[in-house]
């Protein structure tokens, strides 16, 4: 398993309980020291104001509620590396490079695409 203690503050966005749980605890036993999770938009975007963050996990779909785009742009504003976690493999312009990891994943998967960003500023997104 990958080592994110380098990460000291993580934010996960994403709307289905059973998945956020995995997430949260795959980053804990990888190392991550705070974790700080939003099923929301608007709550991830409050998080963003009112915190400092390492690097984020953003569901790229949620639901009804839309698509996470304005949380990833304002990651990109603030220099937070992220990458995607998605059912669907269809990313916008402007996103494309920022990694996917598609569901169902592993947790090896989701920290090789968390370290691959946070090890490395310039791979965090599109400009």
């Amino acid at each position: 398993m990958a080592n994110l203690s380098h990460l000291s503050h993580v934010l996960i966005l994403e709307d289905e309980p059973l998945i956020l749980f995995d997430l949260e605890s795959t980053l804990s036993d990888a190392g991550v020291a705070r974790i700080t999770s939003t099923i929301s938009v608007g709550e991830a975007l409050d998080a963003l104001a009112a915190g400092r963050f390492d690097a984020a996990v953003l569901d790229l779909h949620l639901g009804r509620s839309g698509w996470s785009y304005d949380v990833a742009r304002r990651l990109q504003e603030l220099g937070i590396p992220f990458i995607f976690t998605s059912g669907t493999v269809d990313v916008a312009d402007g996103f494309r490079t920022v990694p996917l990891v598609t569901k169902p994943f592993s947790s090896d998967q989701l920290l090789s695409a968390l370290l691959q960003v946070s090890s490395d500023p310039r791979s965090q997104a599109a400009q």
